[in-house]
């Protein structure tokens, strides 16, 4: 397999998330540099660097004497988890839905259209994943805690992204997944922050209770 060299680290950190989420990495299974420098044909150095990003984002984790394993989540990992990221971004919609203006609102009516679009021909989730990104990140559009946004994010997407992905895969038929979100929408349509707020609980929290229990 040929990398690109300006762009090794990144490229073998998406490769590892992509093992992941296709079952070649486990939870649990090591991750060991030189069986990936010898598959990627390329230095152990960039691989080091790809597990670092792994590391903070919570995917790999390291410990001394049994070297860099992926993550091996409890159900009250994922439920913890899920409670943080929805904490997080309640918070951050609700602080700044007063400054959103009508073309910030119209993005979010473009994604959830897209959702909906989506849904009428999904088969399963994995055609709705950038969109689910996208509705998310649209919620924080104009939060300016950036790092509020960045530990929302990887709260929550390392798990229904990445580690667990096949089971988030099959968590609601297409067409439910698009009204869920469709749902909050309309609370912030109606700048209704406690709503909003309440809502992402609820939904977060659901969505961990369902991996948690598969």
């Amino acid at each position: 397999m040929l990398l690109k060299k300006e762009t090794y680290s990144s490229q073998v950190a998406q490769i590892i998330r992509q093992m992941i989420r296709d079952g070649q990495l486990r939870q649990g299974d090591p991750v060991k540099e030189p069986q990936l420098a010898a598959r990627l044909s390329i230095s152990r150095a960039p691989i080091r660097e790809a597990l670092q990003e792994l590391t903070y984002e919570g995917l790999v984790t390291s410990e001394p004497q049994k070297g860099k394993r992926v993550r091996l989540l409890t159900d009250k990992d994922i439920l913890d988890s899920y409670d943080v990221g929805a904490i997080l971004e309640a918070a951050g919609v609700a602080d700044s839905l007063g400054d959103w203006s009508e073309d910030d609102m119209q993005r979010l009516r473009a994604v959830v259209d897209d959702m909906r679009d989506a849904g009428r021909t999904a088969t399963d989730l994995s055609a709705m994943m950038q969109l689910d990104d996208r509705f998310h990140a649209t919620l924080l559009q104009r939060c300016e805690n950036v790092r509020l946004t960045e530990m929302a994010r990887l709260s929550c997407v390392t798990i229904s992204k990445v580690l667990c992905y096949k089971k988030w895969l099959t968590l609601f038929s297409p067409p439910g997944f698009a009204e869920r979100h469709a749902a909050i929408a309309e609370a912030v349509y109606a700048r209704d922050a406690a709503k909003v707020e309440a809502m992402l609980r609820h939904h977060y929290r659901e969505i961990g209770e369902r991996i948690a229990s598969r």
